[in-house]
């Protein structure tokens, strides 16, 4: 049932916001510095990916295409564009890249997962199924795993995870809406760490939860509210090598960092102060250089980070 104090609750936050501007000042810092911004002529991207030579791909779906750039912020080049065909997107959203250098799309308007080459080469693609009474697939991420070379698809309107093989064989799926251990509110961005365990950025829940790679429910990470290891509108999620979670929070403009356990480390901050993004969405770890790369919505813009160990 969905909570009906929520909207007393969200009255309360912007209340506390506008008063006490000074006591979200006071947190735990994991420190960053930032390197430099890539402005990439996008409209509201929202997710990234990084390719097996460091390219950066960018999903930028109001263009229906995904930009490809170099580490060092040069544009290389562009695919895809508006339609439902081979290679064609409508308004797509997430991305991973396998380690043999797939480029997996969720091409969200098509209901469909759509794979390609590095190059931007289409290769192939299959539909997300929905069951009898369902509504059409809304897969609004997708995730490669190294478990069984599974495929996690967030469907974010049936509120669930669909599991495929590579090439489009369906595996298992979990979830249903709700809020308590391995229900969904609008599940969105996807991570998977270097023991196979899944997280899964639970929207409206305001959190992350976490999985094996069968879909047995492990922990959760985060809950309500604006103070330091609170939650208020989540979006996306990375994981570095030391298995410290990075979740970007669109509302309250940071990046949150917390143990697999849900333990809350810090918030990222530059100068010995928070660092304030706009609108942050996806996100991706850069462990061979340290670098975080934060896709921010509002502002069509990259932020790269350098961040300590």
């Amino acid at each position: 049932m969905y909570r009906p104090y929520r909207i007393l609750q969200y009255l309360i936050v912007s209340l506390s916001i506008l008063i006490l501007p000074g006591l979200s000042d006071a947190v735990e810092c994991t420190t960053g510095r930032l390197l430099f911004d890539i402005q990439p002529d996008s409209d509201q991207p929202s997710d990234i990916a990084i390719g097996p030579n460091g390219d950066l791909y960018l999903v930028d779906g109001v263009n229906s295409r995904i930009l490809v750039i170099g580490s060092n912020g040069s544009r290389h080049f562009s695919f895809g564009k508006d339609g439902s065909g081979n290679g064609e997107f409508a308004r797509p959203l997430g991305i991973d890249i396998s380690a043999d250098g797939k480029v997996f799309i969720a091409d969200t308007g098509n209901h469909r997962i759509q794979a390609f080459d590095l190059t931007g080469k289409f290769l192939y693609q299959f539909r997300v199924e929905t069951k009898p009474g369902e509504k059409p697939a809304d897969p609004v991420d997708v995730l490669v795993s190294d478990f069984n070379s599974y495929l996690y698809v967030s469907d974010n309107d049936n509120h669930k995870i669909r599991v495929f093989s590579q090439d489009g064989r369906f595996e298992f799926e979990w979830g249903k809406f709700g809020e308590g251990p391995g229900e969904f509110r609008y599940p969105g961005m996807l991570a998977v760490n270097q023991y196979n365990q899944v997280f899964v950025v639970d929207v409206l829940n305001t959190r992350v939860q976490v999985f094996d790679p069968h879909g047995n429910f492990l922990s959760e990470i985060g809950s309500w509210g604006v103070l330091p290891g609170n939650l208020f509108r989540p979006k996306g999620v990375t994981i570095d090598e030391n298995d410290r979670i990075f979740v970007s929070d669109s509302y309250m403009g940071l990046i949150q960092v917390f143990t697999a356990p849900g333990r809350f480390l810090g918030v990222v901050c530059e100068n010995s102060g928070k660092k304030q993004f706009t609108t942050p969405v996806g996100i991706a770890f850069d462990s061979r250089h340290r670098r975080l790369y934060v896709v921010e919505m509002r502002a069509n813009k990259i932020s790269v980070l350098s961040i300590a160990d």
